[in-house]
């Protein structure tokens, strides 16, 4: 049975954005390396939905519907290899051939699996969450009264908690999948990562604490370019916010291989 072992809250987000930023080309690269292969699927979407402007989507006629479909596939199986080659560039420093950044070999679908399974993992605790508040507390009511209502909220935040922790402790198995780590099996993952449940809770303060830093810089850019008049003023605020979103997107795809690196 593998050892137990606790994660350092902060040195694994300093790790996330130190990643985020020293590798934002690099993915900046694979985006655009699947744009360009996703081209013809575009194309057929804008030629079979907007050519004549933005449709109806309540009443989409059936090439539409078929060409976005496709469009949306081929997004969402880019995600999923995106991410395989965004763990291996993060915890291997591998630096994969114009050919294998548009990889789709069975890592792939493994990773994909992984994600799905944690979907569905956090899918019931949100529906654990829901029934409470829906039809717990009601019934509950009738026999504690004015008591049911904070008691379900208090329960409710306690299944979210675990939700949380669930969540944290899976999305460590998640780079394991994307790196082949064969000593670092789902098993192994739930084992690591127990009792580490005030640990979660800071490392939470913490990503939270990330975030608000780039949405206060977001946020100042854009009333900068609403209050000063100078007409460079729009376009670098623009940039500024594009830039803070896209790095703290890759902060926070960059958060479980930080849980893999510290459990395994």
């Amino acid at each position: 049975m593998p050892d137990r072992r606790s994660l350092p809250p902060m040195g694994a987000i300093e790790f996330a954005i130190d990643k985020a930023f020293r590798h934002c080309i690099f993915a900046l690269g694979l985006v655009i390396g699947w744009a360009l292969l996703l081209l013809p699927l575009i194309g057929f979407a804008w030629f079979a939905a907007f050519r004549n402007g933005p449709p109806d989507f309540k009443a989409l006629p059936p090439l539409a519907m078929v060409a976005l479909g496709l469009l949306g596939l081929g997004v969402l199986i880019a995600c999923f290899s995106m991410g395989v080659t965004w763990n291996r560039r993060l915890l291997l420093d591998e630096r994969p051939s114009l050919p294998g950044r548009w990889r789709l070999d069975g890592v792939v679908w493994r990773y994909l699996g992984g994600v799905v399974l944690l979907l569905v993992v956090l899918a019931i605790y949100a529906g654990a969450g829901f029934a409470l508040m829906t039809m717990g507390v009601p019934a509950l009511a009738a026999k504690l009264g004015a008591a049911a209502k904070p008691l379900g909220i208090l329960v409710t935040v306690l299944i979210g908690l675990s939700g949380l922790f669930t969540c944290f402790r899976l999305a460590s198995w998640l780079p394991g999948l994307a790196t082949a780590a064969d000593d670092y099996s789902l098993r192994t993952a739930w084992a690591s990562t127990k009792k580490n449940r005030f640990a979660f809770l800071a490392f939470t303060f913490w990503l939270l604490f990330s975030l608000a830093i780039a949405a206060g810089v977001g946020a100042g850019a854009f009333f900068a370019q609403q209050s000063l008049p100078q007409p460079w003023v729009k376009p670098a605020a623009f940039a500024l916010m594009t830039l803070c979103g896209w790095l703290a997107l890759l902060f926070l795809h960059s958060l479980p291989a930080a849980l893999h690196r510290a459990f395994r």
